[in-house]
């Protein structure tokens, strides 16, 4: 949903044929680059992990290892196609993980952190993946963990999903403008027209966290991302 947003004010996704195509579960598609997503999953599989069961990417300078000279040039090669094409980016769940070798190509690059509830992403793992609560609050830790470790906080930004059911332009225009993207109020207002409460399928609370059993840990890194995203830009 945020992804799309971005697109129609401007933020260029690349091809529409290099795109992820739309599923049942998800019929507004997933605006996610083939390209981008297959050399993040080789990256995990070069580390012998996958994006459902990550590796442990923690040895230091992990990104810079020789093994991953043939992904660095194709990688090269792939940000080299929007050469001239700013502003650019993509969405995949999976730089999450692999941040720290996007930075070694893009070290300015702006990380957009779209936060949900942990227990409204489990829910949506068990539909699409079959997923285990345990196993999928578990991955919304590491994911989440991972990358504000690696995102500086000066080269982030914390949105909430749920923002965007309540005062879409509001949220949407905050985003805008840390990533330096101009859209008129008309632009807004008509991109806004399509954010449905039906985007986001599971909505949950604090306290349903809670009663789910949500460990100490994730319960403090999602108060800690949730008063981050209500930060202005530039104390970020």
């Amino acid at each position: 949903m945020i992804a799309s947003l971005l697109y129609d004010c401007g933020l260029d996704l690349g091809p529409q044929n290099d795109m992820l195509k739309p599923a049942p579960n998800n019929p507004e598609g997933f605006w996610e680059s083939r390209s981008f997503l297959g050399l993040n999953d080789e990256l995990l599989n070069a580390h012998g992990g996958t994006w459902d069961c990550p590796p442990r990417l923690d040895a230091v300078a992990w990104e810079n290892e020789t093994n991953l000279h043939p992904l660095r040039v194709r990688a090269k090669k792939l940000v080299h196609r929007f050469v001239d094409r700013e502003p650019w980016g993509w969405k995949d769940p999976r730089n999450s993980l692999t941040l720290p070798f996007w930075r070694t190509l893009l070290p300015e690059m702006k990380v957009l952190i779209c936060v949900r509830n942990p227990l409204a992403v489990a829910e949506s793992l068990w539909v699409r993946s079959e997923i285990p609560r345990a196993a999928a609050l578990q991955l919304w830790l590491h994911y989440n963990r991972s990358v504000r470790s690696s995102a500086p906080a000066s080269s982030r930004l914390v949105t909430l999903c749920d923002n965007y059911l309540h005062g879409p332009q509001t949220e949407l225009r905050r985003v805008l403008d840390w990533f330096g993207l101009s859209a008129t109020e008309e632009t807004l207002e008509r991109v806004c027209r399509r954010v449905k409460p039906s985007l986001l399928h599971h909505r949950t609370t604090q306290n349903d966290l809670e009663r789910a059993g949500a460990s100490e840990e994730m319960l403090a890194l999602y108060a800690e991302l949730r008063e981050e995203a209500l930060l202005l830009p530039s104390a970020v």
